[in-house]
């Protein structure tokens, strides 16, 4: 049985219970005008982000709106480089075209992602949009755990989980959880 089988069989159980199991807060976000358009390319993405200078954009574009000048003088390189590089981020969704209320008469740019994830599994896969970093989190816990029993308690509104794991992790999560209810008490 597939992790994924263990959990549609825990939820089909019961009668679309109410909590973090279910919660409509925890579904796939929809698509919106942050997802990378569907015509470009992990490839093209990933390359892309190889660039020193489209990194620079996104990162500068994220703090506020910036004209091409700024951005030119920011990363300093031309305008006509900064162009170019805003030309294939706003392509591939990572920026848009913006107005500032101190410059309305000039175009700005800004990044309109806030986050991005990269997949490794049967081929590679990248993901923009808002960053989860609690699902993010318990993706990279159930990929080096090997979950043997999961049960959800509707009334208690709690997860029973047994899982395997291997003895220099075991260390490292008790380790993690000694020191994570220390600071709570603290």
């Amino acid at each position: 049985m597939t992790r994924r089988d263990l959990v549609d069989d825990v939820l089909s159980a019961a009668d679309d219970p109410p909590g973090p199991l279910t919660d409509e807060s925890d579904a796939p976000p929809a698509t919106d005008e942050t997802d990378i358009p569907p015509e470009s390319s992990d490839d093209d993405l990933l390359d892309a982000l190889g660039d020193e200078v489209s990194r620079d954009v996104l990162l500068a574009c994220n703090r506020a709106p910036m004209t091409a000048e700024e951005l030119a003088e920011n990363c300093d390189v031309s305008e006509s480089t900064i162009y170019r590089r805003l030309e294939t981020l706003s392509s591939l969704g990572l920026v848009e075209r913006t107005q500032r209320i101190d410059a309305p008469s000039k175009t700005c740019y800004e990044t309109v992602v806030d986050g991005l994830s990269i997949h490794l599994g049967d081929s590679l896969r990248v993901e923009a949009g808002s960053s989860n970093y609690v699902v993010d989190a318990m993706r990279t816990l159930l990929a080096a755990i090997d979950v043997q029993q999961l049960a959800y308690d509707r009334e208690q509104n709690s997860v029973d989980v047994r899982f395997r794991l291997a003895p220099h992790l075991l260390d490292s999560l008790v380790e993690l959880y000694v020191r994570d209810t220390n600071s709570r008490e603290e």
